[in-house]
């Protein structure tokens, strides 16, 4: 009896990680040359290739940023959806859940530098790069 119901416990903590689903979608595009500072530049959006599916739950992002040249001081960058915004603090890097934002929607990176005046030389954004990671629950009653 003990062993069967070990088995029992065995099967069902061996199938428990079946019943979630992991994705994740990925997009790049050039990015704004800035100018001017104090001017807000956003990047074009960037969104998913297929849609995903609603139950999905944000697991974190990660992206990258190519300049063509060294970042100026005060260059402030952030990543947004329509109704949010969340700061980066690096050209690279990655978050963990919990953020702002959903996994299908689309996001872009908007830009500005934080001196007055024509920025010599202009600061020119090569390529954003986002990816996104999501999991949802893979349930067998539909």
């Amino acid at each position: 009896m003990k062993r069967d119901a070990f088995l029992t416990m065995l099967l069902m903590a061996v199938s428990l990680p079946a019943l979630a689903t992991h994705g994740a979608w990925s997009a790049a595009a050039a990015g704004p040359q800035l100018n001017v500072g104090r001017q807000t530049y956003a990047a074009p959006p960037l969104r998913p290739a297929a849609p995903i599916p609603p139950e999905a739950v944000l697991r974190g992002i990660s992206w990258r940023i190519s300049l063509l040249s060294p970042p100026p001081a005060r260059l402030d960058i952030k990543l947004c959806s329509v109704t949010a915004c969340i700061a980066l603090d690096r050209l690279a890097g990655q978050k963990a859940a919990p953020l702002p934002f959903s996994p299908g929607e689309a996001l872009r990176f908007v830009y500005a530098v934080n001196t007055p005046g024509q920025l010599t030389p202009p600061v020119r954004i090569v390529t954003n790069q986002i990816t996104i990671n999501y999991h949802w629950a893979n349930r067998s009653d539909r």
